[in-house]
Formats: C-alpha cells, sequence, structure tokens
C-alpha cells in the first residue's frame, strides 16, 4: 500500500471523526474542523464556528479571502513542523492547526480555536470593519461573545487534538494494512488453488501419455513375439522342404537306376514317379505355406514400424507435457515468493 495517496478522510471514519469534532467542540468552546490532505480550507465543515468569523468577518469576501488565506498559511507551516501551530488571525482571534502525521506523512490538518486570548483593540477592529466594509458595531459585538482563554490553554486543547487523532489515524492505518494483507492471503490462496489444479491437470495429462506408451510398448512385445513365432514357422518349413527334396535326390537317383535294369519293363519307375508327383505336391504347399508366413512376417514388422512411429510422437507428447509443467511450477514458486 502507497502511503502517500492515503489521506485522513481514507484512514477515519467521516461519522467518528464528526462525531470526535463535535464533543470536542461542546467541551473545550473552541471551534474544529478537520481538512483532508488536497483539500481548501474553505472546503471544510465547522463544528462550533463563532458568528465573528462566520456572519462577520466571512461575510465580506475580502474576509472570506483572508481566512481563507490565513488557513492556508497554518496548514503548511504545521505539515512542515509536525507540529500545532498557533496564530492570531487578521481579524485578532486566535486559532491553531494541527497537523494530522502517519509514518512521516502528512494526511491531514485540525483547524481549531477561534478564541480571545488577548483582546484587540476597538480601533483596530473598527479599521478592519472599514478595511472589509461591514459595520464595525456587529464585529464588536461579536467579538465579545468568543471565549476568553488562555494561551496555555489553547496550547493544550491542541496538542491533546494531535494525540488523539493522531492515534486513530494511525490505527485505521495498520487497519487498513491488515485488510490489505487478509486480501492478498486470499488472492494467494485463490492462486494457489488455481495453480494447484494447472499443475493436477499437467500432471493427469502426463500419466495418460504414459500409460498409452505402456500400452503401446505392450503391443510391440506381442507383436515381437508373433514374429518370432512366425521366423521359427518359417524355419520348420525351410526344413521340411530340405528334407523333401534330399528324398526327392534320392529318389530320382533309384528311379535311374530301375529304369536302366528294367528296359522296357518300367512298372517300378512309375511307382518311382508318382512318389515323386507326391512329393511335389508337398513341396508346392509348402510353398504356399512359406509365402503366407513371409507375409505376414512382413505385415507384422510393418505393424511393428507404425507403431514405434506413433510410441515416438508420444514421447515427445510427454517431453512437451513435462515441460509445461515445469513451468507451472516455477511460476508458482516466483507467485509465491512476490507474496511473500
Amino acid at each position: 500500500m502507497d502511503i502517500e495517496q492515503l489521506s485522513l478522510m481514507k484512514l477515519i471514519d467521516s461519522g467518528s471523526l464528526q462525531s470526535f469534532q463535535d464533543s470536542f467542540s461542546a467541551a473545550t468552546g473552541m471551534s474544529i474542523a478537520a481538512v483532508d490532505k488536497g483539500s481548501l480550507p474553505a472546503e471544510a465543515h465547522w463544528c462550533g464556528e463563532t458568528n465573528f468569523c462566520k456572519n462577520c468577518i466571512k461575510k465580506s469576501a475580502d474576509g472570506a479571502e483572508r481566512c481563507k488565506k490565513h488557513a492556508a498559511e497554518c496548514i503548511d507551516e504545521a505539515a512542515s513542523s509536525t507540529h500545532p501551530v498557533i496564530k492570531v488571525c487578521p481579524a485578532g482571534v486566535t486559532e491553531f492547526a494541527v497537523p494530522v502525521i502517519v509514518k512521516g506523512v502528512h494526511m491531514g490538518t485540525l483547524l481549531g480555536g477561534q478564541v480571545i486570548v488577548e483582546k484587540p483593540a476597538e480601533n483596530k477592529l473598527t479599521k478592519l470593519a472599514h478595511d472589509l466594509k461591514i459595520d464595525s458595531a456587529d464585529i464588536i459585538a461579536e467579538i465579545k461573545k468568543l471565549e476568553s482563554v488562555s494561551n496555555d490553554r489553547v496550547e493544550s486543547a491542541a496538542k491533546l487534538l494531535m494525540e488523539v487523532v493522531t492515534s486513530l489515524a494511525e490505527q485505521g492505518y495498520e487497519h487498513l494494512i491488515s485488510s490489505e494483507r487478509g486480501q492478498q492471503a486470499r488472492d494467494s490462496l485463490s492462486n494457489s488453488q488455481n495453480i494447484d489444479h494447472a499443475v493436477k491437470q499437467k500432471i493427469d495429462t502426463t500419466v495418460d501419455f504414459v500409460k498409452k506408451v505402456e500400452h503401446g510398448c505392450s503391443m510391440i512385445k506381442d507383436a515381437v513375439a508373433n514374429s518370432a513365432r512366425a521366423v521359427e514357422n518359417t524355419d520348420s518349413i525351410v526344413k521340411t522342404i530340405e528334407n523333401a527334396s534330399t528324398q526327392l535326390t534320392l529318389i530320382g537317383f533309384n528311379a535311374s537306376i530301375e529304369a536302366k535294369r528294367a528296359g522296357a519293363a518300367g512298372q517300378g519307375f512309375n511307382v518311382i514317379a508318382q512318389e515323386v508327383r507326391t512329393l511335389a505336391d508337398k513341396n508346392s504347399k509348402q510353398a504356399v505355406e512359406i509365402e503366407h508366413t513371409l507375409n505376414s512376417i512382413k505385415k507384422t514388422m510393418v505393424d511393428i514400424n507404425n507403431q514405434i512411429r506413433g510410441l515416438y510422437a508420444d514421447i515427445e507428447k510427454i517431453v512437451d507435457s513435462i515441460n509445461d509443467l515445469s513451468c507451472v511450477i516455477v511460476e508458482s514458486g516466483n507467485k509465491s515468493d512476490g507474496n511473500t
């Protein structure tokens, strides 16, 4: 909170301040008005303002201007000296200006007094009435109605006023600080909850990706196992064909020998020929099976390749998700440090 932006009316409730002013004026017989920082003295609302000031001096435009100038000078002097300033106004009335200082910053001023410490001479009052173009009889009559007090009493009243109102302003400032910190704590909690939600979402997304990768790995494992079994089947088929080829070679060799011996009587050769055709048929079927098996292997390998590509894509998503999660955590830490 920028204390320079604060003022008396922001620190003390206007109703409470007004009630205090009324009580002070009634107890001391002195007038009082609060002037907020940045406000003009003419804007102040007076409690117990005297008829001498209100209906005589300020009735004249020149008199009102003199009062305003005198009040402004008192306010400036009090703000710079940080203690009550007591002065006699041009009309001969004693007034005071009490600065309200909080943490070394001027928040406003309390003007008051309008009493007589030393009665001015009638000739001075007559001259003042002439200068302001008002009836001198009215001025003399009204000034006699003013409270006559000692200078010590005025000083005591001003000091008491400064202590009480400054204390109220300081309490108001502490209340504002506490309220601001409470709001910051609530905002921090809200931000923390939002961050926690964002982190949870990122973590859930990452977990989903990991599960997907795990499933992909399981599918690859099954595909590899199927490929291995297919390769084993291919080896068995190849061995069968090799055996059949060996037998076919032997039968062919025997058939050629028998054919030479039998000459025209080639019944044995026919048997051999039949066997050769049978083996040839088996070889043909085995070839078809080999082709199917090899095609199965090719298809399996293609599936494996596609699954690996998909796995790589999922891994990239996991990396991106983890990076996002890291950024969220870093931002959360920075915000926590800033609120501390």
